[in-house]
């Protein structure tokens, strides 16, 4: 069985919320077994910054709706979009 990863726009609720809270507020959110991988900050406008962050998800029915409910309903989390998702490999080819 495979991995997701799977990229979320996420705009904060406030302006001034510091980055890493929101990242905390979506770990703490996020199902067992799911984790973030990476995260980005992206300028907006007028001191406005999304964050795009990579979250790993086992390949399972569903797994991608409840990844976003969480994310959704994290504290300091204003707006959630999805980005895209691609299956992880978990094993190399051979060369």
């Amino acid at each position: 069985m495979g991995s997701y990863v799977i990229r979320l726009k996420v705009l904060p609720q406030e302006a001034t919320t510091e980055h890493q809270s929101i990242v905390d507020s979506l770990s703490a959110a996020l199902p067992a077994g799911v984790s973030v991988r990476s995260q980005k900050i992206e300028p907006i406008a007028f001191g406005l910054s999304a964050i795009i962050v990579d979250i790993v998800a086992p390949e399972e029915e569903g797994m991608v709706d409840k990844v976003e409910q969480a994310v959704s309903t994290a504290s300091f989390v204003g707006q959630s979009e999805l980005m895209g998702v691609s299956r992880m490999s978990s094993r190399l080819p051979p060369t």
